[in-house]
């Protein structure tokens, strides 16, 4: 059985107290370190709460405002007057449609009628006689 001497002991209890030390320096620094990550990580959560509620806020001011400038357009009939204005201007169109058509189909009318006209005989021989009409 060996015996340890006095200061191998106190080197012993003394390095095994070091160690401790340093292992619960080590470890206090570690998790140290994740907590402030942490905490941080928490205040920003923090300010993108109060910034989603501040537009949260913002959004139903807005939506209010145009509600209410909704209602006084019904009110003030400016609605239903575009909408009459745009039926007007559908019709219109649609008319300008059917006059052009008609326009069209006169003229068409015309050119027939001037080509039936061109087909006549004018009385002369004709000079080529290669020529079919």
């Amino acid at each position: 059985m060996s015996t340890l001497s006095l200061s191998s002991a106190l080197f012993v209890v003394a390095a095994t107290a070091g160690g401790g030390v340093v292992g619960w320096l080590a470890t206090s620094l570690h998790y140290r370190t994740k907590l402030g990550e942490a905490g941080a990580q928490l205040e920003q959560a923090e300010r993108a709460k109060q910034k989603a509620q501040e537009l949260a806020l913002q959004s139903r001011q807005q939506v209010e405002s145009l509600q209410q400038a909704l209602s006084e357009a019904k009110r003030d009939g400016v609605i239903q007057n575009a909408a009459a204005s745009a039926r007007a201007e559908a019709v219109a169109a649609q008319a300008a449609k059917v006059a052009k058509e008609k326009a069209r189909a006169e003229l068409m009318a015309q050119l027939d009628a001037s080509d039936k006209e061109d087909k006549r005989p004018h009385g002369f021989a004709d000079t080529q006689p290669l020529r079919h009409r």
